[in-house]
């Protein structure tokens, strides 16, 4: 099996959830699972990075297409598909 990506492992998480989730909700639930294998001390930072790169609204100059996020109220996250 092909190792996936942060974005990847959190949109499985989402999924999952079907209910908007913080970047730190996201990323304890990839942690429990092993959805993902971190190499920092943040993951965090990295989870909350590959999120909003992916996300509708975001900074222009960061984000990458095709986006699958959206940034609600309060900094949860859900799927574009889901919102």
């Amino acid at each position: 099996m092909e190792k996936q990506t942060i974005a990847q492992a959190a949109i499985e998480v989402l999924k999952e959830a079907k209910q908007p989730m913080t970047a730190a909700e996201i990323t304890q639930v990839i942690l429990d699972k092993g959805l993902y294998t971190f190499n920092t001390k943040d993951p965090r930072a990295m989870v909350r990075g590959a999120i909003e790169r992916r996300c509708d609204g975001g900074n222009p100059k960061t984000t990458v297409t095709p986006t699958y996020f959206k940034k609600q109220a309060e900094g949860k996250y859900v799927l574009k598909s889901l919102s």
